[in-house]
């Protein structure tokens, strides 16, 4: 499975995403996700998210948890996946080309240390839920 609709499930679920090295995405809480395919062509824009920028912010293990948990890897791996992932988006951040995060949105650097974070499309993608 891949690692970015998991990132956007996570969030869906929690409410809350913490990247390590960019900062948190937070969905309002009175914010609801259908996890169902619809009939529409496209998917509807997601509201409620927004995104605050904290470089500092460190690996949550909860997160970790999740992606082992969801692709079937060991935590190890995970948390490489992850590491690589957010590794990805920093490079294309820091060459002023704004990254995807499906099913949330996507930054973009406007200032040396701010992003700005335009909504993306919800992810229509029926996933498991594994919490224990």
């Amino acid at each position: 499975m891949k690692l970015a609709p998991l990132l956007a499930q996570y969030l869906y679920i929690h409410k809350r995403l913490d990247l390590p090295g960019l900062g948190t995405f937070l969905l309002d809480s009175s914010t609801i996700i259908e996890q169902e395919n619809t009939k529409q062509t496209k998917s509807p824009i997601i509201e409620g998210v927004t995104f605050e920028t904290n470089p500092s912010i460190k690996e949550s293990p909860e997160l970790i948890q999740f992606i082992s948990t969801q692709a079937g890897k060991i935590k190890a791996l995970a948390a490489a996946d992850l590491d690589s992932h957010l590794g990805l988006a920093q490079q294309f951040i820091n060459i002023g080309k704004p990254f995807l995060f499906e099913g949330i949105g996507s930054l973009s650097k406007i200032k040396s240390s701010e992003f700005i974070f335009t909504p993306g499309q919800v992810l229509t993608e029926k996933f498991i839920d594994q919490q224990t």
